[in-house]
């Protein structure tokens, strides 16, 4: 079976479709699609009708692309909090010849999670800890032979109702999901390795108008918080000063703008409409020494809640989003958080972008959950792969609960 798979990131800034497959362990991008979010700002549905037609516009291109109908997702749904539970669980191997199954890993996993989600929170993932099979420690327990399985895990929950006006909206895009995730547990996926799993580190996604902190114990997540600030802010600051439109203050950010002012060149110049109709030209230089001051006061910001959410020494720091691209930023993230801070290297072919670092971390996330259980799946089927290697024989591109739903549809049939 292909092991294709589709993850759509719903973001405040842009909304983000990306298609893989994985060959031989090996992430490749299929096709990467992100549209400017419309109707979503700060992890929140403000028109609904809006976003769906940025979601449709998303699906269309990526569809066109690919030469198939994209149908089935995994979905990320951005959360203002989650809660984390720590919970024990154990099984009896449940066959003959005490083998552990993919149906025993199933079983304790989903006991996991029993009578301790709270009636208006819904549980976004089980994440494994540690297994046991009898007194023997794994974290591969497929295949081994023992007469019990146990399970350290840690649950992540979340507001239920945020989860179904997403969920609803997507069904009016006609898609079908197979899976939920949340930003800071996939995150980590893009940036997994031994050395980091054996210490304590943040994950910080700096997006459009939100930042999410990730804090990770030993390859763990144990907690976060969501902020209300991100690239957004800089553009505002942009047009404020200026009498900019939106557009031309992205502009500037984005091809003018550095986020230190040590290399910056008052010769380097654009000239931008403003408001009043009249062209301006704009040195970098003072371009940038604006948006380095609110870039500083922004990360303190962000620093000040790491240290509100753990007070643990911190081995790493990985900088992420769309906002780790800004010319010259790893300067200023050296300034305020020290020398083991890191921008995240997003290196999959046709998505080598920081902003596609969700969605990617989606793909790795689901893959990893399907090794574990010893399962196969894709997104696609035999007439999709047909379809889409019409082009010259060549792949276009380079419980109640919902997520118990999810989960059975995937891993019971």
């Amino acid at each position: 079976m292909r092991k294709i798979y589709s993850a759509l990131d719903i973001g405040s800034g842009y909304i983000k479709l990306v298609v893989g497959e994985f060959l031989n362990g090996k992430l490749n991008i299929l096709c990467a699609v992100k549209k400017q979010a419309k109707g979503f700002i700060h992890n929140q549905i403000t028109n609904q009708e809006s976003l769906i037609r940025t979601i449709n516009s998303v699906l269309n291109e990526a569809s066109s692309k690919l030469n198939f109908k994209i149908t089935k997702v995994i979905v990320n749904i951005p959360t203002d909090y989650n809660e984390f539970i720590v919970t024990d669980s154990n099984i009896p191997v449940d066959n003959e010849d005490g083998i552990v199954t993919s149906n025993d890993i199933l079983k304790v996993l989903q006991s996991a999670s029993f009578n301790q989600v709270k009636p208006n929170d819904e549980l976004l993932a089980t994440i494994p800890v540690i297994f046991k099979v009898d007194t023997n420690e794994t974290d591969k327990p497929l295949g081994k032979k023992g007469s019990t399985i146990s399970l350290k895990s840690v649950l992540v929950t979340t507001d239920k109702k945020r989860v179904y006006d997403l969920v609803r909206v997507l069904e009016q895009c006609e898609l079908e999901i197979i899976d939920i995730t949340t930003t800071g547990l996939v995150d980590y996926y893009n940036f997994k390795s031994k050395e980091i799993d054996g210490k304590n580190s943040i994950i910080i996604n700096l997006g459009a108008s939100t930042t999410n902190i990730s804090v990770f114990s030993k390859g763990i997540y144990i907690n976060n918080c969501s902020l209300d600030i991100g690239g957004n802010i800089i553009d505002k600051e942009i047009a404020v000063n200026y009498n900019l439109r939106k557009k031309e203050a992205i502009y500037l950010k984005e091809n003018l703008a550095l986020a230190s002012i040590n290399n910056a060149d008052v010769k380097e110049t654009l000239t931008v409409p403003n408001m009043d109709g009249k062209d301006i030209k704009i040195n970098q230089k003072e371009l940038s020494a604006l948006v380095n001051k609110k870039l500083e006061e922004m990360l303190k910001i962000v620093k000040k809640n790491i240290n509100l959410l753990t007070k643990k020494e911190i081995s790493y720091i990985i900088i992420t989003g769309g906002l780790a691209e800004f010319k010259e930023i790893a300067v200023l993230l050296n300034k305020i958080f020290g020398k083991n801070t890191k921008i995240g290297n997003i290196n999959e072919i046709g998505a080598r972008d920081n902003s596609y670092s969700v969605a990617i971390g989606m793909l790795k996330y689901f893959n990893s959950k399907l090794s574990l259980r010893g399962k196969e799946y894709s997104c696609v089927t035999e007439n999709d792969l047909e379809q889409m290697t019409n082009n010259n024989g060549k792949l276009t591109g380079s419980g109640d609960s919902l997520i118990g739903k999810v989960v059975n549809y995937l891993f019971d049939n």
